[in-house]
């Protein structure tokens, strides 16, 4: 299941290129669309994981707002649940994440068509409990099995801040509806830890890693525009002087 939900994807990501590349081989019909709205989606990805995985709960829910011809205020924010179970752990953390940023579209649209091509930058922020469930201390030359241990080590009210650069596609399917995806690269920049252990995992930013402060993220998302106004054109100069010597 986890894999055809992965090829999926992947194949509607090469769809979504293919589709802004077709739309570039058409030079004679440009134009600068003028629509300013609010467009508001949610994470298909995370819901998927959160319908295929007994070990994760997780929601998000995302949103930009178009501030010039080219640029996006982007904003997302969620929670997320998840339970690690490995070799030598199993932890517990849940929390809720929000990140902040813009957006830069480096698409150019044909007539009536509104999709982008972005890459951006995000700020994050974190705040969670981690519990630490048990754990197993290895020993490598021990004849005898190595026991689990239970643990009640627990931290609440931890946070975390990040970085991360962002890029991706959105591409209108309906009127107004859009889907989309983005990668991203993400840097720890600062943490809380908990008493005893360290974080695992950290809402919103992922999988932690003892040697690197670096991350990567993966979004699959479905999202409706709503259009609030728009911006008129300005008429160009020489144009208008044209205009007023025809009338003379």
């Amino acid at each position: 299941m986890k894999k055809i939900v992965i090829y999926c994807c992947f194949i509607s990501c090469f769809v979504f290129v293919a589709n802004a590349q077709r739309q570039d081989t058409i030079v004679n019909n440009k134009r600068l669309n003028n629509t300013y709205g609010l467009r508001v989606g949610i994470d298909l990805n995370k819901l998927i994981t959160t319908a295929t995985n007994k070990n994760y709960k997780g929601f998000e829910i995302n949103g930009d707002y178009r501030l010039t011809k080219k640029w996006y205020l982007v904003g997302e924010l969620g929670n997320e649940n998840r339970t690690l179970r490995e070799d030598a752990i199993n932890s517990n953390t849940k929390g809720s994440f929000i990140r902040v940023g813009a957006d830069f579209n480096a698409h150019k649209n044909l007539i009536g068509m509104r999709n982008l091509i972005f890459t951006g930058f995000r700020y994050g922020f974190s705040t969670f409990d981690q519990r630490l469930n048990s754990f197993t201390i290895i020993q490598q030359d021990s004849f005898f099995e190595n026991p689990e241990r239970s643990s009640n080590l627990a931290t609440d009210g931890l946070t975390a801040h990040w970085v991360e650069f962002v890029a991706g596609v959105k591409t209108e399917v309906l009127n107004n509806i859009f889907l989309g995806f983005s990668v991203s690269a993400r840097r720890l920049v600062a943490e809380q830890t908990p008493n005893g252990f360290d974080n695992f995992f950290i809402p919103g930013f992922g999988r932690t890693n003892d040697a690197s402060e670096f991350a990567a993220g993966f979004s699959y998302f479905v999202s409706y525009y709503l259009p609030l106004y728009k911006k008129k054109k300005r008429k160009d100069q020489k144009e208008i002087k044209e205009k007023a010597e025809i009338k003379s």
